[in-house]
C-alpha cells in the first residue's frame, strides 16, 4: 500500500505541482491550505509524513509543527518554505522536525528527503516494536524458585527443575552452591555472612545437569522462617533476553548506519549535479582544443593533464554517488577478458607496476569465457581497486593471480553471498599477502572502513564501490582470507549474445552533422554555452532553452531535428515532464538525455516515452558525437 503524504501550503499552484510530483513517485497525496484544516484531516486519516509550509493564513507553521511532534510522535514533519531564516530553521529542528527545505527545491531532493524520513521512521517503529517484544518476553518468563539455608536446599518449584533439567529428589538436601557453582566463593561468603544486602541480583553462566550451559539471572533475598534465616533465589533463563539484546544491538547499528548513509547521500546528491556541470567545462573544452591542436604544440601535454584531472574528479563524484545511493550504470554485452586486456594496456596498470616493482601479477584468462552485461568503465574500476588492494596487502615480494572462468551452478553456492544456480562468468583476484583479520572481514565493504591511512593508501570507499558495482550488475561476491592471502571471486550472470562492436576507432569526421537543428535544454547557462560550442564544432546548428517550459514554447513555433536535454532543471518542470509535453506537440520527436545525476527511476520513465540514449555529464566528445549521429539517423 503506498505511503500517504499530507501537503500543507496556501499556494494553490505549488500544492498542485508538488502533488503531481509526489504522485509520480508513487505516493498518495492529500493537500490542505490552512493550519486549521490540518487538525481536522488528521483526525480522519492516517499519514506517513507531513510536508508543511511555515507561513499559512491562519496559524504559524512552527506552532503546527510543535503540535504534530508532541501529539503525533510517529509522524515525521518536513518543513518546505519559501521564506527561510536561520531562526526558523533552528526552531524547526528543536521542535523535532525531520528536515528543513527551502523553496525552490528540486523535486528529486524533496523525494529523497521524504523517502529517507519515512524509512527512518519505519526503522524507529521496528526498533520500538522489538524493544516492546523483548520487554513482554522478559516479563512473561517463568522463574525457577528455590528456598535454601546455609546447609541445604529446602524447597524448589517445577520450573527450577525444568531449567536445570533435574529431578526434584536429586536437589533437595544438597548445597545450593553445589547445584549452581558459577557464583564465586567470595560472594557466597558475603551472602551468608550478611555483608550483602537483604536482596542481591547477579548474572551467571548456569549449568544444567545434562551438561548444557545457559545464561541465568539470580535474584537472592533473605527471609525469616520462624526465627530461622533462609534465602529465596529466583532463577530466570536469560537466553531469550540475550538473544533480543543482540537483535536490539543489530537494529541500533542498522539505524546508525542508515543515518550515516543519509548524511553521505544528502551531501552527495546536493553537490553531484553542480559538480558534474562544472567538470563538463574542465573535461570537454580541452577535448575541443586538442582537436585543432597539432601534436607538436607546446602546451598539448598540459591540456591533456587538465582533461585527465577533470575525468578523475568526475570519477570521485561518481564513486560517492555509488556509495551513497547505489546509483546504477548503463550496461552492454561485453567479454570480461577484453576489459582485462584493455586494463593491461592502461596508464593505471603501468603506474601500478611502477609503484610495486617487487610484485608479480599472473593472468589466466579462459579462452572460452561467456559474455556478460556490464559497464566496462565500472568493471575496470573494480579491477583497479582489487589489484591495488592486493598489491598493498603484499607490499613487496609476492604474487597476484587474476583469472577468469565459466562456472555453471546446479545448486546454490554459499559464501560471502549465496550464489543462486545458473551460468556465470567469474572474475577472481587472489594475493599472497597477510590476509584480512577475521574481526575485520564482516566490515570490509562498509563505507570508510579501512586499515589504511585515509588520504594516502585510499579513501575507504574502494571495496564499497566494488560491492555496489557487483550488486548493480546482478552479480555476487565471495571472499576468502587467511594468513596465506585473500581471494575475491566476482560472479556475473552469463549472456550468450555477441558483444557489441567497438566504436572507439570510428573517425570523428565520419560523425559530423549536416546543419541539423538541435535544441539544447539546460537550466545552466555555462552548460548551454558549452554544449552549443561542441555541437557547432560537430557540424550541427544548436539553439538553446533555459527551461522545460521555454523548450515547449519553442517547439510550438519551430521544428527541430533533435532534443538534447538535462533531466534535473529548476525552477520548473524536469526533463521527463518536458519531453512528455513535447510529444503531445510532435509525437515522433527524437531526443537524447544528458545529465550529471543518474536517477534510474526517472530514466526508466523517460525510456518508456521512447528515449533510448542517455549521456552522463561531464560529456565525452566522442560519445556525444556518436550518440547524436545514431539518434538523428535512427
Amino acid at each position: 500500500m503506498p505511503e500517504r503524504i499530507l501537503v500543507v501550503d496556501d499556494e494553490p499552484q505549488f500544492r498542485d505541482s508538488i502533488k503531481r510530483v509526489l504522485q509520480n513517485q508513487g505516493y498518495t497525496v492529500d493537500t490542505v491550505s490552512s493550519g486549521g484544516a490540518v487538525f481536522t484531516i488528521l483526525s480522519q486519516q492516517k499519514y506517513n509524513l507531513v510536508l508543511l509550509d511555515l507561513h499559512l493564513p491562519d496559524l504559524n507553521g512552527l506552532e503546527i509543527a510543535e503540535y504534530l511532534t508532541q501529539n503525533y510522535p510517529d509522524l515525521p514533519t518536513v518543513i518546505l518554505t519559501g521564506r527561510a531564516s536561520v531562526d526558523s530553521a533552528i526552531q524547526a529542528i528543536r521542535t523535532g522536525c525531520y528536515d528543513y527545505l527551502t523553496k525552490p527545491c528540486k523535486p528529486e531532493r524533496v523525494h529523497q528527503v521524504i523517502k529517507r524520513a519515512i524509512e527512518t521512521q519505519n526503522l524507529k517503529t521496528e526498533l520500538t516494536a522489538n524493544k516492546n517484544k523483548f520487554q513482554r518476553l522478559s516479563e512473561a518468563t517463568w522463574e525457577g524458585i528455590v528456598i535454601f539455608s546455609m546447609e541445604e536446599i529446602i524447597e524448589v518449584n517445577d520450573q527450577f527443575c525444568k531449567l536445570l533439567a533435574v529431578d526434584e529428589k536429586k536437589v533437595l538436601g544438597r548445597d545450593f552452591f553445589e547445584i549452581l557453582p558459577a557464583l564465586p566463593l567470595s560472594e557466597q561468603f558475603e551472602i551468608f555472612s550478611g555483608r550483602k544486602s537483604l536482596s542481591h541480583i547477579c548474572e551467571i553462566e548456569a549449568i544444567r545437569f545434562n551438561g548444557e550451559t545457559f545464561p541465568a539471572e539470580i535474584r537472592l533475598r533473605q527471609i525469616d522462617d520462624d526465627g530461622r534465616l533462609l534465602w529465596v533465589a529466583a532463577i530466570r533463563d536469560l537466553t531469550e533476553k540475550k538473544k533480543h539484546e543482540q537483535e536490539h544491538l543489530l537494529m541500533r547499528e542498522k539505524l546508525d548506519h542508515a543515518r550515516r548513509m543519509e548524511s553521505i547521500g544528502l551531501m552527495a546528491g546536493s553537490v553531484a549535479h553542480d559538480l558534474n556541470n562544472i567538470l563538463s567545462s574542465i573535461v570537454t573544452f580541452p577535448e575541443l582544443l586538442l582537436l585543432d591542436m597539432p601534436s607538436s604544440e607546446k602546451y598539448r601535454n598540459d591540456i591533456i593533464r587538465i582533461r585527465a584531472a577533470g575525468k578523475q574528479a568526475a570519477a570521485v563524484v561518481e564513486d560517492l554517488l555509488t556509495v551513497a545511493r547505489g546509483s546504477t550504470c548503463q550496461k552492454e554485452n561485453h567479454n570480461l577478458n577484453d576489459i582485462i586486456k584493455d586494463y593491461l594496456d592502461s596508464l593505471d596498470y603501468y603506474q601500478l607496476i611502477q609503484s610495486f616493482p617487487g610484485i608479480l601479477i599472473d593472468f589466466h584468462l579462459s579462452p572460452h569465457l561467456s559474455n556478460s552485461l556490464v559497464s566496462p568503465i565500472h568493471i575496470t574500476k573494480v579491477l583497479i581497486n582489487l589489484i591495488r588492494n592486493g598489491a598493498e596487502a603484499i607490499n613487496s615480494g609476492g604474487h597476484i593471480y587474476l583469472s577468469t572462468r565459466d562456472e555453471i551452478l546446479a545448486e546454490p553456492k554459499n559464501g560471502y553471498d549465496t550464489v543462486p544456480p545458473g551460468k556465470y562468468a567469474v572474475l577472481s583476484v587472489q594475493d599472497t599477502g597477510s590476509g584480512i583479520a577475521a574481526s575485520a572481514l564482516p566490515h570490509i565493504f562498509e563505507p570508510f572502513f579501512s586499515r589504511k591511512k585515509l588520504g594516502k593508501s585510499g579513501s575507504g570507499l574502494g571495496l564499497t564501490v566494488i560491492l555496489h558495482t557487483v550488486r548493480d550488475h546482478q552479480g555476487y561476491i565471495d571472499v576468502k582470507s587467511d594468513s596465506n592471502g585473500t581471494l575475491f571471486e566476482l560472479y556475473f550472470p552469463a549472456n550468450e549474445e555477441e558483444p557489441r562492436r567497438d566504436t572507439s576507432s570510428v573517425s570523428l569526421d565520419s560523425l559530423l552533422g549536416n546543419g541539423e537543428i538541435i535544441l539544447v535544454i539546460d537550466d545552466e547557462q555555462s552548460q548551454r554555452d558549452l554544449t552549443a560550442c561542441i555541437l557547432k564544432r560537430l557540424g550541427y546548428n544548436p539553439v538553446t532553452a533555459s527551461s522545460g517550459e521555454k523548450a515547449i514554447e519553442y517547439i510550438k513555433k519551430w521544428p527541430v531535428d533533435l532534443l538534447l536535454m538535462d533531466m534535473v532543471m529548476e525552477p520548473g518542470i524536469n526533463g521527463y515532464e518536458t519531453y512528455k509535453e513535447i510529444l503531445k506537440i510532435v509525437p515522433d520527436q527524437k531526443a537524447v538525455v544528458a545529465s550529471g545525476f543518474f536517477n534510474p527511476v526517472e530514466l526508466n520513465k523517460i525510456k518508456e516515452l521512447g528515449v533510448i540514449h542517455y549521456l552522463s555529464k561531464p560529456l565525452n566528445l566522442s560519445d556525444l558525437a556518436l550518440t547524436i549521429h545514431k539518434e538523428i539517423r535512427r
